[in-house]
């Protein structure tokens, strides 16, 4: 049932819960592009790891119409990003060094009831085909980009991993809405996932036309 509800509410292909760094290790063993083709078949897919009892890791992985090299084009194009991505009203380089580039964003999150503006830096290491998420709060690396070329480089496959978001941020109202219906945190933790890596799905492949 709870299955059912997140397919209804995320409109996703395929979600899998797993625990302790059951996918990480999966990783590990060189999950390639024409094994993932396979499993997105259908559309999109999602792996959500728990640790402890609790959401750690989100894995998004989803195929783009475009070659590697203009979908890396659309995803390090930063300051284009309020052009093409819902809610997201700010988004400025502030510092470039090497391969380093520090982005200061203003990103409005809406969902159901909830409605909120996330002020945030964050830091990108450029290195392709791959694009490093470093939060500069944390001071650590919490997720990346990778594209992976498949059909001869035709089309790629974007894998997107993510460590969850701390909710606090979002309000007493998402606060609220976790402690009556904790089921919730799912969606709450993915769709602003879902909906960035779709813009940028949607942005490369009408560019690529």
């Amino acid at each position: 049932m709870f299955r059912k509800i997140l397919q209804i509410i995320l409109f996703l292909s395929l979600i899998i819960l797993v625990s302790n760094n059951a996918f990480s290790n999966l990783l590990e063993q060189k999950l390639d592009g024409s094994t993932l083709e396979v499993l997105l078949k259908k559309g999109e897919l999602i792996l959500i790891e728990e640790e402890d009892g609790k959401l750690k890791y989100i894995y998004y992985a989803i195929i783009i119409d475009a070659p590697l090299d203009k979908v890396w084009q659309v995803i390090t194009d930063f300051e284009s990003y309020p052009n093409f991505v819902p809610g997201c009203k700010i988004c400025k380089i502030i510092k470039k060094h090497g391969n380093d580039t520090t982005v200061a964003s203003a990103v409005e999150f809406k969902f159901m009831v909830i409605s909120t503006t996330v002020v945030y830096n964050t830091k990108y290491i450029l290195k392709k085909p791959e694009l490093i998420i470093f939060d500069t709060e944390k001071n650590k690396e919490t997720g990346s980009f990778k594209l992976i070329p498949i059909d001869d480089g035709e089309r790629v496959v974007l894998f997107r991993t993510k460590e969850t978001r701390d909710l606090k941020k979002f309000g007493w109202v998402a606060k609220l809405l976790i402690s009556q219906k904790p089921e919730m945190e799912v969606p709450l933790q993915v769709s602003p996932i879902r909906i960035n890596i779709k813009a940028i799905k949607d942005q490369a492949e009408s560019s690529n036309k």
